[in-house]
């Protein structure tokens, strides 16, 4: 339900209207009614209504310059202008704040009511938008920041053992997403920030850089009386804005002036090899991904061992029973829900570059559900049972799932097949009966055929569609069984997803800076 103020200075118009329309029956709540602008003013600050019906002319504050203020403050809030006065120029400054229901008095109950009508409709569009691009910046934000954070966990893991070819691989699916890691970075150094400056200079720094170098994705590390800011280069000058912003930074309580040193680097994997040979020393390691703050415990043997451990699990085709006890002990001692959270990614995305059946889809879908966990007892469960379930994708089906196994490698063999079905793989694969074979693989896995053959059809296209160069939809279509029907595709790959196969690929594939 939307709320609304209304707002004119003679009372008989404001009772008017708030009495003789249906507001209920539009979904309407009338939060109040002011006499003058002041006092509109000050209860749209304390209700905060998504509509605001006024008159033009009030004394006080004008309609006019309450609409001024209020798009400074929110430009989401809606405007119905009443006014006795057919002038362009009142229509005209109006329509500069966003300002589209312009009603002349005496004006009628449904002319109001049209109009309300109108402002609902767009204010749902907008809410349900604006809703699909926070989802979109979150999913964007946990794919940058897990993949970063797995990067910066095999260096500290790995450390002298570090081969060029294993430092290449490093960049695999970062390179499948986002592109070249050749382009040329800069890193800048802040020295000499004492530790309890440190959130501060965070959000200074920030706040600072969105509004200068908008779209110019930064990242921030701080380790001891150090901030690391490193980016990709984007400017042939010598970013003097920021050298401004990092010379001019105060704060209420600091030992010595903090000293800026810029450096550059021929690619990302030049800058992040230089940077983690010079944090790895260090215990703690704050990373800031301009929401929130990401504690990297830097605990050498633990990370190495862990890593270790993942590598032998999803690498070896042997048996590795011994190290997934091994590796969930390891989960079970540790004791910081930050800790946790930096391991997390670096064994989810690890399966994930193996496991035909979980893809980096379905690790970032994880992801984002896990990380919102704020108790460490939850958080350790659900990664363990997440790590079994990997484990069991990873180990041979055994007889009690043996005919859903079929299936299921037949699907994804043929995903591209329009007329696949069940029963042309129960009648010409298995040779048995369809009925059977279906409530068999409802029983074995808890799906309808129906359901699971769409959902891989929806996973194989997010896959051909999250490359750095991703595949034309038109082609996506075909090469996932929907055949020469895009439309047909795009409906089915909306309704599993909540966008559209466009909107996936701007939003996870367009690589960022």
């Amino acid at each position: 339900m939307l709320k609304l103020l209304i707002a004119d200075d003679e009372k008989t118009i404001r009772e008017t209207i708030r009495s003789f329309i249906n507001w209920e029956a539009l979904d309407i709540e009338v939060v109040g009614t002011a006499k003058d602008g002041i006092e509109a003013y000050n209860m749209i600050l304390d209700l905060y209504p998504d509509i605001v019906l006024t008159d033009i002319r009030m004394p006080g504050l004008s309609g006019l310059e309450l609409i001024e203020r209020m798009h400074k403050i929110n430009k989401d809030m809606q405007f119905i202008i009443l006014s006795g006065y057919n002038e362009f120029e009142y229509a005209k400054t109006a329509m500069q704040y966003g300002v589209r229901h312009y009603l002349l008095k005496p004006c009628s109950e449904q002319q109001i009511i049209d109009s309300i009508k109108e402002i609902k409709q767009d204010y749902q569009i907008r809410m349900i938008q604006k809703n699909i691009l926070t989802e979109h910046d979150q999913l964007k934000s946990q794919l940058y920041t897990g993949m970063l954070i797995s990067i910066i966990n095999h260096y500290l893991a790995h450390g002298s053992d570090l081969t060029p070819e294993m430092e290449d691989t490093f960049y695999t699916e970062y390179r499948r997403h986002f592109g070249s890691v050749e382009q040329p970075y800069e890193v800048c150094y802040l020295y000499y920030l004492d530790p309890y400056n440190r959130t501060e200079a965070f959000e200074k720094i920030s706040a600072f850089w969105e509004e200068t170098y908008p779209g110019v994705r930064l990242h921030l590390l701080y380790v001891q009386n150090t901030m690391v800011l490193f980016f990709r280069a984007f400017a042939a000058d010598p970013y003097t804005e920021l050298s401004v912003c990092l010379s001019e930074l105060s704060f209420a309580k600091q030992s010595t002036t903090p000293l800026a040193r810029l450096c550059s680097f021929p690619g990302l994997k030049a800058a992040m090899h230089k940077l983690t040979s010079q944090i790895r020393r260090y215990e703690e390691i704050f990373y800031y991904n301009g929401q929130s703050v990401l504690l990297i415990n830097n605990y050498d043997n633990i990370l190495r061992d862990i890593q270790t451990c993942a590598d032998r699990i999803f690498h070896s085709t042997e048996n590795t029973d011994a190290d997934f006890s091994l590796l969930f002990s390891q989960i079970e001692n540790i004791q910081q829900l930050s800790f946790l959270k930096q391991i997390a990614p670096s064994l989810i995305m690890n399966a994930a570059s193996v496991l035909p059946s979980f893809g980096i889809v379905d690790a970032v879908d994880f992801l984002i559900t896990l990380d919102r966990e704020t108790d460490i007892d939850v958080y350790r469960k659900k990664l363990i049972q997440q790590l079994t379930g990997l484990q069991q994708m990873k180990t041979p089906a055994s007889s009690t799932g043996e005919i859903s196994d079929k299936i299921k490698s037949y699907v994804r063999d043929h995903i591209e097949n329009p007329e696949l079905s069940l029963k042309w793989i129960a009648e010409h694969e298995l040779y048995m009966n369809v009925d059977y074979i279906s409530k068999k693989f409802v029983k074995e896995t808890g799906q309808k055929f129906s359901a699971y053959l769409t959902e891989m059809r929806i996973k194989k296209a997010k896959e051909l569609l999250s490359g750095s160069n991703p595949v034309p939809i038109a082609d996506v279509a075909e090469l996932v069984g929907c055949g020469n029907n895009p439309m047909y595709f795009s409906q089915i790959f909306k309704k599993g997803t909540g966008m559209s196969p466009s909107s996936y690929v701007k939003m996870i594939q367009k690589p960022q800076s």
